[in-house]
C-alpha cells in the first residue's frame, strides 16, 4: 500500500519530492541530474512565478519510500490571457505503476476541480516558459540544457488516466558545420541589402538594458504562439538573471533595423554535458569544481529562442539570425546543435529547418483532459 502526502511548507517533504528522480533515473545513461538549488528556487514562495499562480504538490509513498510525485498548478495569468479555465500538472515522476499514477493524478485533478478548472494540461514545470512536455520519441540521447527526460512508460501512465495529445513540441538536431543552402545565402544577401540589417552581440556589462530589450521582444514575438503566457518583467528578469552565468556573449545576437533591436537569437552552451558529471545535483562541496573543470569540454549548443517583433517578421530576419548563430557557434568550436523546442505546426520555423537539413529527433508531448 502507499500513502499520498500533500506537500506544504515542510522542507523534509520538499527535499524528498526533489530527490525522487535521482532515485528513479540513477542507472540511466541519458538522464541529466538538475542542480537541486535551481529546482528548490522554483518552489520558494517568493519566486516571481507565484505572483500570478499557485500550486499544490503531492508525493506517493510505498513502504515508506517515495515512489511518485506531482504538482497541480493554477496559473491566473494563463487563464486571463487565454480566457479559459485551465489547470496544469507538472513535475510528474513515478515508478512504472499505474495505481500510483492514478492516485497522484486524482489528487491533482480534485484540487484543480475545486479551484474551478475545467481542463487540465501538462506536464509543465511549472509553465510553458520553463521545462515542459513528456518525451515520447528520442529516448536514446541525452537531453540538451533545460529540456526534460523521462522513461517511455510515462506516456502510458499519463494516457491511462484519460489524457490525450494537446500538442507536440519538436527538437531538431544539426551539426554546426552544415553547408547553408544557396537559396538561404542569396535570400540573406537580398535582405541585408534591402533593409540594411545590422547586428550586435549581447553585452553582459550592460545587463539591465539587455534584459529590457529581451523582455520587450520576447513578449511581443511569442504572443500568438500556442500555450504562450506573457511574462511580467519581474519573473522574466529572474529567469534571465539565472541564465546569465551560462551566457557566452557571441552566441546571443540581436538584429537591428534603423538602429532598433527587432529580433534576437539565443544560443547557449549545453551545460548538461557538465551537469551529467554532478550526479547528486549539488554544487557544494565538490560539484562547483566539476562545473569549472568540465566546462571546457562542452561541444554542443542549444538554440533556445528566436524571436522577431511581429511587424518585422516578413523581412526574412530569422534566416539572417540563423546564419549568424551557425557562424558564431562553429567559430567557437561547437560541433552539434539542437534547435527547439518548436511547435509541430509552426510552419514558418519548421520549413526552414528542414531545408537546412535539420533532423527532427525528439518529440515532447503536452497532454490534456476535460475535468468532469
Amino acid at each position: 500500500m502507499h500513502d499520498v502526502t500533500r506537500l506544504v511548507s515542510n522542507k523534509k517533504d520538499l527535499d524528498r519530492f526533489i530527490d525522487l528522480p535521482f532515485d528513479i533515473y540513477k542507472d540511466s545513461p541519458y538522464w541529466v541530474p538538475p542542480l537541486k538549488i535551481t529546482v528548490k528556487d522554483i518552489f520558494k514562495p517568493n519566486h516571481p512565478f507565484f505572483d500570478q499562480a499557485k500550486i499544490k504538490s503531492w508525493v506517493a509513498e510505498k513502504d515508506g519510500k517515495v515512489v511518485g510525485r506531482i504538482t497541480a498548478i493554477v496559473n491566473f495569468a494563463h487563464n486571463e490571457f487565454h480566457q479559459e479555465k485551465c489547470g496544469f500538472f507538472g513535475f510528474f515522476e513515478c515508478i512504472d505503476d499505474e495505481s500510483i499514477a492514478r492516485e497522484l493524478f486524482k489528487q491533482a485533478e480534485d484540487y484543480l476541480k475545486a479551484e474551478g478548472m475545467e481542463i487540465v494540461r501538462g506536464p509543465v514545470s511549472p509553465s510553458t516558459n520553463y521545462e515542459c512536455g513528456t518525451l515520447v520519441e528520442g529516448f536514446d540521447n541525452m537531453p540538451y540544457l533545460m529540456m526534460p527526460y523521462n522513461f517511455p512508460y510515462h506516456e502510458t501512465l499519463i494516457t491511462g488516466q484519460g489524457y490525450n495529445k494537446a500538442k507536440d513540441l519538436i527538437s531538431y538536431h544539426l551539426r554546426t558545420d552544415f553547408e547553408m543552402p544557396e537559396v538561404f545565402k542569396r535570400l540573406a544577401q537580398r535582405i541585408q541589402e534591402k533593409y540594411k540589417v545590422t547586428y550586435r552581440h549581447i553585452n553582459l556589462k550592460n545587463w539591465d538594458h539587455e534584459k529590457k530589450v529581451v523582455i520587450e521582444i520576447y513578449n511581443a514575438a511569442w504572443e500568438k504562439n500556442w500555450g504562450f503566457i506573457p511574462m511580467p518583467p519581474k519573473e522574466m528578469e529572474h529567469l534571465i538573471n539565472e541564465m546569465k552565468q551560462l551566457v557566452e556573449e557571441k552566441l546571443i545576437t540581436f538584429a537591428l533595423v534603423d538602429g532598433k533591436e527587432v529580433g534576437f537569437i539565443t544560443v547557449l552552451p549545453d551545460y548538461n554535458q557538465v551537469f551529467k558529471q554532478i550526479p547528486n545535483g549539488r554544487l557544494l562541496p565538490f560539484g562547483i569544481f566539476k562545473l569549472f573543470r568540465a566546462k571546457k569540454y562542452i561541444n554542443r549548443v542549444r538554440v533556445l529562442t528566436l524571436g522577431i517583433l511581429p511587424e518585422y517578421r516578413k523581412m526574412g530576419i530569422p534566416t539572417l539570425l540563423f546564419i549568424k548563430a551557425k557562424e558564431e557557434a562553429q567559430k567557437a568550436g561547437y560541433i552539434d546543435a539542437e534547435m527547439g523546442w518548436v511547435l509541430e505546426d509552426n510552419l514558418p520555423m519548421v520549413k526552414p529547418l528542414h531545408k537546412m537539413g535539420a533532423t527532427p529527433y525528439k518529440t515532447y508531448r503536452i497532454f490534456e483532459k476535460t475535468l468532469k
